[in-house]
This record gives structure tokens, sequence and C-alpha cells, in this order.
């Protein structure tokens, strides 16, 4: 490819990652989301400790609270109750918090106003008497897009009216603790009737309830995209293209991504915890997990094959942090953007991955991650393998994926070694 192509391509993609780099709303979901995962893996932890591979382990732990090994449980599964249970909730807070500081506006009126507006907008049921009954599974990470779309247009809505100046305004000599919520009043009066009015012609004309719409309008197809092993491999490519080109593919694939496969990786832990069959191959673990593993194979395969000086100095520093899901010395340090010799492996390894792994799922030689163990991205490979599967095949499959990986980018990491082997030379003949 000729330097001004490929100075072509950066420049597009340069303005691609600069619209997903400034656009507020975007930004607001990854940054919402990546807040909902920190509870993920704590939820994860207490499910974890309550179905330990090792039974003595659990009686042990329960026997210091007195408590049955049934008992600890479910004592444990509070926290996940409490957590991922109302996912929806906290995706919400923490997407329409993110949103009002993107639009320099007062996070606290538009957090409550969007809290607010996602209950006028969940269904609830009657009980006998005629009271409202809210159920917790409305509120959880089946509810994720229904949040975000409430954040959105809540901010939006609310930004228009504050520009406006439609607010309650009181003497500057009002201490702002007072003035600030008088201020919110108004325009969080008129965002909530817009949506009680949305939900009043849903139920009356439509008969159905925003999340019955948004899950199936925009839930329904990008389920159907991300949840399905195309639609991995393209985002994979996709990914791995933009890191070529010196662009961070994860962070922009993953905005879009990561609200897709988290309600997948719910719907297997619902499925679990209620002795169902798992729905779905594909979810947050698997792309984690699996479909990830790519890039270490240039590091393993330098440590085996190299012999430059360059190369024996890099996997000093690279190897280790690479066992911690730390690639940024790998990448740079090769480096691999913009390096034509490495292209076919920087780009294809992951999906080769992501595919060797959905075939493993998908034939039962791999149980499928369930869903209840989501653990951070540091925990090294082959123990992450064994506790998303709970299963010592899903460390192996991670096992074979490293070995495929190596094994393609061996060839290419040769040929970079020899050329760096001839530079090294010559410089040493020109000393």
């Amino acid at each position: 490819m000729k330097t001004s192509q490929t100075e072509k391509i950066q420049g597009k993609l340069g303005k691609l990652s600069a619209f997903f780099n400034s656009n507020a709303y975007i930004q607001a979901i990854k940054n919402g989301m990546l807040a909902y995962v920190p509870f993920t893996i704590i939820a994860s932890v207490f499910l974890i400790i309550g179905s330990f591979p090792i039974p003595e382990v659990t009686s042990f732990l329960a026997s210091l609270f007195k408590l049955s090994v049934n008992e600890f449980a479910a004592r444990l599964g509070i926290v996940n109750d409490a957590s991922l249970v109302i996912g929806g909730l906290i995706v919400l807070l923490a997407i329409s918090k993110n949103l009002a500081i993107e639009m320099k506006l007062d996070d606290t009126p538009i957090m409550l106003t969007a809290l607010v507006c996602f209950f006028i907008l969940t269904p609830y049921q009657l009980d006998k008497n005629g009271n409202n009954i809210l159920q917790v599974t409305n509120i959880g990470a089946q509810s994720i897009f229904l949040a975000i779309v409430v954040s959105i247009l809540v901010a939006i809505i609310y930004r228009t009216i504050d520009k406006k100046g439609i607010t309650i305004k009181l003497p500057s000599s009002v201490p702002p603790a007072v003035s600030k919520p008088f201020e919110s009043i108004i325009p969080s009066l008129i965002v909530i009737t817009v949506f009680w009015v949305i939900r009043i012609i849903l139920g009356t004309y439509f008969n159905l309830s925003a999340l019955e719409i948004i899950n199936k309008i925009l839930g329904t197809p990008l389920k159907a995209v991300g949840g399905s092993i195309f639609g991995i491999v393209i985002a994979k490519l996709f990914s791995q293209f933009l890191w070529f080109f010196g662009i961070h593919g994860d962070s922009i694939v993953n905005s879009v991504m990561t609200p897709i496969l988290q309600v997948l990786q719910d719907q297997n832990k619902t499925a679990y915890l209620t002795h169902k069959a798992l729905p779905n191959v594909i979810n947050q673990s698997f792309w984690d997990q699996f479909a990830s593993i790519g890039v270490a194979g240039a590091i393993i395969a330098i440590t085996i094959v190299a012999h430059s000086e360059r190369y024996k100095a890099l996997k000093k520093v690279a190897l280790i942090p690479y066992i911690f899901g730390i690639g940024e010395p790998t990448l740079f340090g090769i480096p691999l953007m913009l390096d034509f010799t490495y292209f076919i492996p920087l780009i294809i390894t992951p999906a080769v991955s992501a595919i060797i792994s959905y075939i493993a799922f998908v034939t039962n030689l791999v149980p499928i991650p369930n869903g209840t163990v989501q653990v951070p991205w540091t925990t090294p490979p082959i123990i992450s393998g064994f506790l998303v599967t709970g299963s010592w095949r899903g460390a192996i499959l991670q096992l074979v994926c490293f070995i495929v990986a190596t094994l393609i980018w061996i060839p290419f990491v040769k040929i970079a070694d020899e050329r760096n082997l001839k530079l090294e030379i010559k410089n040493e003949k020109g000393k």
C-alpha cells in the first residue's frame, strides 16, 4: 500500500475516531457501561463463593456464619439481587450523570429526573387490590436499552428547556443549595410530563410498554447481530483494523458492543439460576475471555523464535504485562501499527479465536459461560477460562486459542526478526 493511500486511510479513520471520542452520547453510554462493569465483577465474586468448585470450602465458610450451605448461598445471592438484578437502573444513573457532565449541566436533577421518567415507562402489574406491583426483572439488564434511550431523551429535553431559560429564578442572595432545586422544578416537570404522556399513549392506544417497544425495535436486532458469530467476527476485524492505523479500536467498538453483550450475559445468568438452558453462546465473557485472544500470540511467538536484540529486550518487558491483559507494551514496542509485515496476524487472530471458541461452545465441547461469573480484564488467561465456564475445558479452550494465535504469528515474527538482525548487524559494522 502506498504511503499516500495509507495517509488517506489514516485521515478518514482519524475522523471516525474523533467523532466517537467527541460525541457526547457515545461517550456517556461507554462511560456509563464501564461504571456498571465493576458491579458485575463484584456480584460474580459472591456467586463464585456460593458455588465454589470445592464444596468443603463453601461448607467451612457457611459454618463460620452458622448457616447451612444453601442458606449461605442464598445470603451471598443478596449482593447479586442488589446489583445485577437492578442493572438497568445502575446504567440509567451512570449514563445520566455522564451525559450531564458532557452537556455541562447540573448532574443531580438530570439523574433524578431520568430516574423518575425511567420508572414512569417501566411496566407494572396490578395486584388483586389494584395496587401497582413492580417486577424487579423489569429494571434489570433487559432494561438497559430502555435506560440508554431514557437517559438521552431526558438530557436532550432538559438541556433545551434550560437553554431557553424556562426556570424559576431566585435572587442571587439565595444560597445555591436552595436555588438550584427550585431552578430544576420547571425543566423536570416538563420532562416528566412528556414521559407520562408517552406512557399513557403507548398503554391506551397500543397496549404496549416502552420496555417492550424498545427491546423489539432496538434490542432485538442489536442482539441478533451482536449475538451472532458473524457480528462478532466483523466487530473484531474492524477493531483490529483501527488498531493497525494507531486508533484505539476497542474503545470505539466496545462502546457499541458492551450494552448488547451485557444483556446477553444477564440472560444466561437468569437462565442458569432458574435451571434453564443457556440461551446465548455469545455474551460478555465470550467476548472478553475468548474472542479477544490474538495479539498475545505476537509476544509468545517473539519469546519462542526471535533472536534479535530488539525483540529479546522487548519480551523482557512485554510478556509479563500480557499475562494480566496489558497489551500496550507489545503493541507499541514491536510496534504493530502501520507495519504491514504484521497486518494479517494483527487483523485476523482475534477473529480466528472467536470462531474456534464458538465451535467449541456450540458443539458442547466446552460449557457455555453461564453469566454468573464475570472476571476483571486483568485476570490471567487459563484461570479466567476456568472461572467463566466453571470447567477445566474452558481453560483448555483458551490454551488452544493461544497456541493457534501463536502459530499464526510465528512466520511473520520470523520475517520481522530477520529484518531486525540485518539492521543490527549493519549498525554494528557501521560503528
